[in-house]
């Protein structure tokens, strides 16, 4: 059986899973360094390598002279008050909270100690993992059959998502995981959505936010004084402060959530907004028995749950006693990612993509500015500023739109619309619906938005933003293009995606006015015919000239998802989908230059193992190893049948990464060096 070409190409975190009972929790050898790398350069380094062939293998496959390890996996242990052997069929939500979680995500890397500017040598580090979401069916090799699983497993699930932090240490040639003696013994921890966290900002008191809470601590009892223990999940991507924080980014949060309309129906009647946000969100993502679910996610007691998530969550990784705090003054969304920069005057810019079709681009900027010789008095930059979305027009201009509530309320009544915004912490609960009374451009689903940095942090105003794909057809619009057809009168899908590229005004990223222009349109540069077939045998437009010019030769490629840019100003691109597009090739890594005129070279670097998207490119501070992460490997074969639906046909796992043999199929994250010790890319 294969999937519909829209399932492809659809973000696998909004439909793995199913499983006919149970939810997707979308909630989806190293030489020793001699130099430090350079600083960031005024123009980008070529990508010096010899580009890896399409492949469908199970395995990581890379160029000549590079090799790849393993150096975390799911359910690896990360305290030595739990077994080195890990047995999935057995895990327990306690033992889960003691073990590196499920799908990693995005990937940051930390020095040991706190410094700014970040040192370019070190040999321990601290590695932060977002874990999205847990696929019951990739996760108890025993179970035979939907019914089976049991309440104890689902709280399990639960507990499997959130964030994984993990010191590192360089053992002569080779970095390594530091387990801790036992919790609260080190830098190690988990953050599930079972953890006490802090909301700051203008919502933190929003009436949703108080009610969700009783709930949840009511179910969840212990939380100190001020704190609620819902935790984080739905981690997709995120970001680094120059503080030395963690950003991550709360994405599909309606999976979490289960119910029936017979839930909601009351507490949708009697509050509009809660409606309109039900209807934005999807929530609840999946119907199966509320039984197997912990009770924080049960709609029929928690209606305003899914309030407590959709934020980006600020974590501090040099201190394991800190709350995490959610700061709601950067919006409630499905937030893909928070990538940061300094601005001229030193305020700092924060940009987000919100992951869903026809939805928005984002920045924030800090009404404070960043103190490089004090830490602390930067702790709490992200609760007081201004949010803007995007939006693109027709000439290669763009503006930021302010979100405030007069603004966003005049505009509905003009538009004679009944939404209205109680005051500033309501607009950021329903940050969606200011952005669209505004004029927000509707995107095809934003994803990682990296804006250009060098080693202090200075955004120079160049921003990459990857649009993954939309696999709804229309015609071609500022900042959403549409390939070169045989008819271009007809309306067309988006389903390879592309990358654009805005410029900040003056090259401030504190900036109100851009420039755009399209990086990538994502497709095959070699096509002899402007139509090809996917691996279903749909007909899909691989084009990838705009306005009659190539935007880039080389590897072809297909749903870009995340970005790392390194000192050389060159760009690393991680797919989501790229197999559901060109079916002879899994989800890859492609390197290509911020600074290359079009077309631009692209040359595929690494690609990933049967059934897995790769996420979180992100390399060692000196440029030396390349990180990244292997998320759900074996979620589906190479014909592009969904495993979700094999396993109950009693089919075999697609998939043994990374451990081989007749192993399990873990996420992991993977650490690439060269044999020779040189650095990635040179």
């Amino acid at each position: 059986m294969t999937k519909h070409l829209n399932d492809i190409i659809a973000t696998r975190r909004a439909l793995l899973g199913g499983l006919a009972g149970l939810p997707l929790l979308n909630l989806a050898a190293c030489a020793t360094p001699s130099a430090a790398p350079p600083a960031t350069s005024a123009h980008s380094a070529a990508a010096n390598f010899a580009s890896v062939a399409a492949t469908n293998a199970d395995t990581i496959s890379l160029p000549p002279g590079y090799s790849w390890r393993p150096l975390i996996a799911w359910g690896d242990a990360l305290f030595d008050t739990v077994s080195a052997d890990f047995a999935p069929d057995t895990l327990t939500r306690t033992e889960q909270e003691q073990r590196f979680g499920q799908n990693n995500d995005m990937l940051a890397l930390f020095s040991a100690e706190y410094a700014f500017p970040p040192p370019r040598e070190t040999n321990r580090l601290i590695l932060c993992a977002n874990n999205e979401y847990a696929i019951p069916e990739l996760m108890f090799p025993s179970v035979r059959a939907a019914a089976d699983f049991t309440p104890a497993q689902a709280e399990a699930m639960y507990a499997s998502v959130g964030v994984s932090i993990v010191e590192l240490t360089r053992d002569g040639a080779n970095w390594r995981v530091q387990k801790n003696a036992a919790p609260g013994q080190g830098k190690n921890r988990r953050i599930t959505p079972f953890t006490p966290v802090r909301f700051t900002g203008p919502a933190a008191n929003h009436r949703w936010i108080v009610a969700a809470s009783e709930a949840v601590n009511t179910a969840e009892p212990g939380a100190p004084a001020g704190q609620v223990s819902c935790g984080t999940a739905a981690n997709c991507a995120g970001g680094l402060t120059p503080w030395g924080t963690y950003l991550t980014a709360e994405e599909n949060f309606d999976g979490l959530f289960v119910g029936r309309s017979s839930d909601i129906s009351a507490t949708s009647f009697s509050d509009q907004p809660y409606a309109l946000d039900v209807l934005s969100h999807g929530y609840p993502g999946a119907y199966f028995p509320a039984t197997l679910a912990p009770a924080p996610f049960r709609l029929a007691q928690n209606p305003y749950g899914p309030s407590l998530y959709g934020w980006v969550v600020e974590i501090d990784p040099h201190d394991p006693t800190a709350a995490p705090k959610k700061r709601t003054a950067l919006g409630r969304k499905k937030n893909e990612c928070a990538n940061t920069a300094i601005g001229r005057d030193g305020r700092v810019a924060v940009y987000t993509g919100d992951d869903q079709r026809g939805e928005h681009l984002y920045k924030f900027v800090t009404r404070g500015r960043f103190d490089p010789a004090n830490r602390a008095a930067n702790m709490d930059l992200l609760d007081e500023g201004d949010l803007y979305a995007a939006q693109f027009l027709e000439n290669g201009q763009g503006r930021w739109i302010k979100l405030t509530v007069d603004a966003a309320n005049r505009a509905a009544e003009e538009q004679e619309l009944t939404i209205r915004f109680a005051d500033l912490g309501d607009m950021l609960m329903r940050v969606r619906d200011a952005a669209r009374l505004l004029g927000a451009t509707p995107m095809d689903r934003p994803e990682d938005v990296e804006p250009v940095i060098d080693h202090e942090w200075r955004g120079d105003g160049t921003v990459l933003i990857a649009c993954t794909n939309n696999s709804e057809r229309g015609f071609d619009a500022p900042g959403n293009p549409r390939r070169e057809s045989p008819n271009q009168y007809t309306a067309q899908n988006n389903l390879p995606g592309h990358i654009l590229r805005i410029d900040e005004a003056d090259g401030d990223t504190s900036a109100e006015r851009f420039s755009w222009d399209v990086f990538a349109l994502c497709g095959d540069p070699d096509a002899q015919e402007l139509t090809s077939r996917t691996r279903s045998g749909a007909p899909v437009h691989v084009s990838v000239s705009h306005d009659g010019e190539p935007t880039f030769t080389g590897d072809r490629f297909a749903c870009p998802d995340n970005f790392f840019i390194d000192s050389g100003r060159r760009v690393w691109i991680a797919t989501d989908g790229n197999d559901g597009v060109f079916g002879d090739c899994n989800d890859c890594v492609l390197a290509t230059q911020v600074d290359a005129a079009a077309p631009r070279p692209v040359k595929r670097f690494l690609v990933a193992p049967v059934g897995a998207e790769v996420s979180g490119p992100t390399m060692t501070p000196d440029e030396r190893a390349f990180l990244c992460a292997i998320q759900h490997p074996g979620s589906n074969d190479v014909t592009g049948a969904d495993f979700t639906t094999l396993r109950w046909m009693g089919e075999a796992v697609p998939s043994h990464f990374p451990d081989g043999g007749d192993a399990w199929p873990r996420s992991a994250v993977v650490i690439v060096t060269r044999d020779d010790g040189g650095r990635i890319g040179d």
